[in-house]
């Protein structure tokens, strides 16, 4: 206090000060004290020495016994019970009753639309309801119709590559414990969305002390999560290099996300990216400039950089990537991600040999992108049902040159695979 008192006064000439009276009052205090202790005889300090002793002796005891348990017997417990877990899944996994079982469950008949009331929003309600959103009298006025949903995608999830062969080979080639989720998709298609939910959800048995024993899925595949698809054991990640992620390439499915072309593009309209081509925010997308298409190209790092004929071409070439590679892979829809999540996580997690937690689903309901710099504007769940489920906001900000250029010029066959559709206009009703 003195030192705040006056400024001209050093804290450490008082900290000297003080540690000097400190040692002056021990010294008067060993002195008076060196009297006292005189008058004690040895066998007074006898006891206390030989519990002291005793207690050590115990203490010592007690830590080496809790040493070689942890080291011993709770390794042997712990593999026992984990080979135990892996086996038990293995055998749900091999047999086809039990395939059969989780097949017909209630989900595959969630999708049926038989009555007026499906088509309308108390269909949407119940969605965002189920996701833990409480839904007010004057955001219901604001929700669209479900029949709006339905003429964009289909009463159906889609998920390509789930009814071949790719989910049992992959399960028969790679041990239980050793298989992972990797991430990818173009940007704004819902990687974040699919990483989160799968995460939240979706459980693989591991040794307890191995590495990334707590991850069913990785936020990314090795060669990036937006990189294209011919990167495929050719590059790797900074992310991966960073966290010295180690696992083999052949050990992680790829689910690749996509969404809407149309959709799409108005995503990349209000944030971009990496992706570079000549738009204002009146003019957007701006497929045709001065009568001729408008290249586009995106930066996915200093030195690789790719062109396309037009901000659709981009999308058009990425996923024609995806779609033909000869790797493992499952393809699915960012919608479905919104209006049938636990469907689709569930299959995604089947498809890898992964428990579902047995608690209650756990909805993503807040923007998956968070508020990081480079994320922000991201949509939570009633935003992304508002917009993507209003088939007028499809082509939103679309010029008729824009409408009449991409009809022509999306991939017809991709559109199809995807449920999507290749009209810029769809009557909701």
């Amino acid at each position: 206090s003195r030192n705040r008192e006056n400024k001209n006064t050093k804290a450490p000439e008082i900290i000297s000060a003080c540690s000097h009276l400190s040692k002056q009052n021990k010294r008067s205090m060993r002195k008076s004290s060196s009297s006292d202790s005189t008058n004690q005889t040895t066998k007074d300090n006898a006891p206390s020495s030989s519990s002291s002793r005793r207690f050590h002796f115990l203490y010592i005891t007690v830590v080496i016994a809790v040493g070689i348990f942890n080291v011993t017997i709770f390794p042997i417990f712990g593999e026992i019970f984990f080979k135990t877990t892996i086996q038990q899944q293995q055998q749900q996994q091999q047999s086809p009753l039990a395939l059969n079982a989780q097949d017909n469950n209630k989900d595959a008949t969630s999708f049926k639309i038989e009555t007026e009331e499906d088509f309308g929003k108390d269909r949407v309600v119940q969605i965002l309801h189920k996701a833990g959103v409480e839904v007010a009298a004057d955001m219901v006025d604001k929700l669209p119709p479900y029949s709006s949903a339905v003429a964009q995608y289909g009463s159906e999830p889609i998920i390509i590559g789930l009814d071949g062969d790719i989910c049992p080979n992959y399960r028969a080639r790679v041990p239980l414990d050793q298989r992972w989720v990797g991430v990818a998709g173009m940007m704004n298609t819902g990687t974040h969305l699919l990483y989160f939910l799968l995460g939240k959800n979706c459980h693989i048995p591991r040794p307890i002390k191995s590495k990334w024993h707590r991850l069913s899925t990785f936020f990314q595949v090795e060669w990036g999560k937006h990189a294209p698809a011919s990167w495929y054991k050719r590059h790797r990640s900074e992310m991966y290099n960073l966290l010295k992620i180690d696992v083999p390439v052949e050990n992680i499915l790829t689910v690749v996300t996509t969404k809407d072309p149309y959709h799409w593009m108005g995503s990349m309209c209000r944030k971009s990216y990496t992706t570079n081509w000549f738009h204002t925010e009146k003019n957007c997308p701006n497929l045709i400039k001065n009568g001729q298409p408008n290249p586009a190209r995106v930066r996915y790092s200093p030195e690789n950089i790719t062109h396309h004929e037009t901000l659709l071409g981009v999308w058009n070439d990425y996923y024609n990537g995806y779609v033909h590679a000869e790797f493992p892979k499952l393809l699915i829809r960012y919608e479905d991600l919104i209006f049938h999540q636990e469907y689709v996580v569930g299959q995604v997690c089947k498809c890898i040999g992964g428990t579902m937690s047995s608690d209650d689903f756990t909805p993503v309901k807040e923007s998956a992108k968070g508020n990081q710099l480079a994320h922000v504007g991201g949509s939570d769940l009633v935003q992304s049902v508002m917009r993507y489920g209003d088939a007028k906001k499809r082509a939103e900000g679309f010029s008729d040159v824009d409408r009449e250029y991409a009809e022509k010029a999306v991939d017809k066959d991709l559109v199809k695979m995807f449920g999507y559709k290749s009209e810029s206009r769809i009557d909701e009703n």
